[in-house]
């Protein structure tokens, strides 16, 4: 069985990420993936503190609720990230969670836990999907040093309407899709 971990970085917990990863959360769990989510807005957890208490073990010092996440995303096949696009950035808890992924990265600048599927989803309101494109790039320049690899990238557009992705039935299905495909790990 598949581990899926999904991160919700949006602070609307009806909005448009959330609708998206719902239905990828859907998708893998109809095809027997055992999905763990986590909405950042709703948990208590600090930024990373610099200590490079990871660097001596392969663990966050930092004990709050992020912590435990941390640790399914060390047992996990997938991981899938999903943030609006707020002053052409993902949200601060996303940029937050990222910097609290340092344990995952060994001091040969290698993954510790081995290689992972990553998906990440981003809402927008821009009508161009390719509108931020070189800054989902220039992010998913760390995944590979956190073992996260073949990323897969979804984008909503027009997204100032929170109803823009519940009403996208072919963005739906895509999600629905990528949640299979990471079930059934294609």
């Amino acid at each position: 069985m598949k581990k899926v971990v999904i991160f919700n970085g949006s602070p609307r917990m009806d909005g448009n990420t959330a609708t998206i990863l719902q239905m990828i959360e859907r998708g893998a769990k109809e095809h027997h993936a055992e999905v763990k989510s986590y909405t950042l807005f709703k948990m208590k957890f600090m930024a990373c503190q610099g200590c490079f208490g990871c660097r001596m073990q392969d663990d966050c010092m930092v004990n709050d609720e992020l912590k435990k996440a941390l640790q399914d995303v060390k047992d996990a096949d997938a991981v899938v990230i999903g943030s609006p696009v707020y002053f052409m950035q993902v949200t601060g808890p996303v940029k937050n969670m990222y910097d609290r992924f340092f344990p995952l990265i060994g001091e040969d600048g290698k993954p510790r836990f081995g290689e992972k599927k990553i998906v990440t989803v981003y809402s927008q309101d821009n009508e161009d999907p390719n509108m931020f494109q070189m800054y989902f790039d220039y992010l998913a320049a760390i995944f590979p040093g956190f073992g996260f690899v073949d990323e897969d990238r979804l984008v909503c557009v027009n997204a100032n309407n929170p109803e823009t992705a519940d009403k996208n039935q072919q963005l739906k299905k895509h999600a629905y899709d990528i949640g299979r495909m990471l079930a059934m790990g294609e």
